[in-house]
């Protein structure tokens, strides 16, 4: 899910769409065979699939990247790419974690659409994030950690943060490590983080940033002050069975959306 061009945008596995949502809750557009349509499992669901920037949505098929234009909710140019997870975009270019044999960081150019392969990288990706000057790469080992990457040579760096985190949320003053209902903060200058992991959600299936506030999809909407970490919302909504899922979660004026992926379903909550 992300918050873009006044519209929520979901993905749906069910047929492989994506579902914009106005602020009020009407569907704006359904846009066919523009998401994955595969089962997440326990094991190796996405972890960020769906992206906005560049004056476009930005979307992980089953084997592709896809481009949606939002002025008419049309693919504007689609991408093919192997076994695509994550995507993220910023630093002047998408980026997408890929591939079987082995694991890639490739760069798109959103201006030609041109790929390249900026790093290949020794273990899978537990998340993708991008912001404050780099790309950051969480790494899903027994070891646990992240690299942060240079968005232009492609030279990494090892960061002994997090362990094995779910999703990378990039602010502007600190990055945030969430899984599993905690939350790390990490000093992005830094080579270590700068603050022990606090539980304040039950679960994690879903993370996002918006106006100050880092928001988690734990069932409900925790939202929590990108600065100091103190929970500022709490929003019941619906129990998480499955903690492997993917749930959306993104910030529209006054209403915080949420994907319940059990039952199937977005929900809106009004901020008080």
């Amino acid at each position: 899910m992300v918050a873009a061009f006044g519209s929520i945008w979901v993905q749906s596995r069910e047929d492989g769409s994506i579902w914009r949502i106005g602020p009020n809750g009407d569907v704006v557009a359904r846009l066919p065979e523009t998401s994955t349509s595969k089962s997440p499992g326990r094991y190796g669901s996405v972890s960020q699939g769906l992206a906005a920037g560049f004056g476009s949505v930005w979307s992980l098929t089953d084997d592709a990247l896809v481009r949606i234009d939002p002025a008419s909710n049309t693919i504007a140019a689609t991408l093919p790419i192997e076994f695509p997870y994550a995507i993220a975009v910023g630093e002047g270019a998408v980026w997408v974690v890929c591939c079987r044999s082995r694991v890639r960081l490739v760069t798109v150019n959103p201006s030609t659409m041109a790929a390249e392969v900026l790093a290949n990288l020794g273990t899978s990706a537990s998340a993708l994030g991008v912001g404050n000057g780099s790309v950051w790469w969480g790494r899903a080992s027994e070891g646990g950690g992240m690299y942060r990457v240079d968005p232009k040579t492609g030279a990494f760096a090892d960061m002994q943060a997090g362990y094995n985190d779910r999703f990378i949320v990039s602010t502007p003053r600190w990055l945030w490590l969430v899984d599993s209902g905690r939350a790390q903060r990490i000093d992005p200058a830094g080579s270590r983080s700068s603050s022990p992991s606090k539980k304040l959600a039950d679960q994690s299936i879903g993370a996002s940033y918006s106006h100050g506030t880092v928001w988690i999809n734990g069932g409900a909407a925790v939202g929590f002050d990108a600065n100091s970490g103190a929970v500022t919302s709490f929003l019941p909504a619906f129990t998480i069975h499955k903690y492997w899922l993917s749930g959306g979660i993104a910030q529209l004026d006054d209403r915080v959306w949420l994907a319940d992926p059990e039952g199937d379903r977005v929900l809106g909550l009004a901020l008080a």
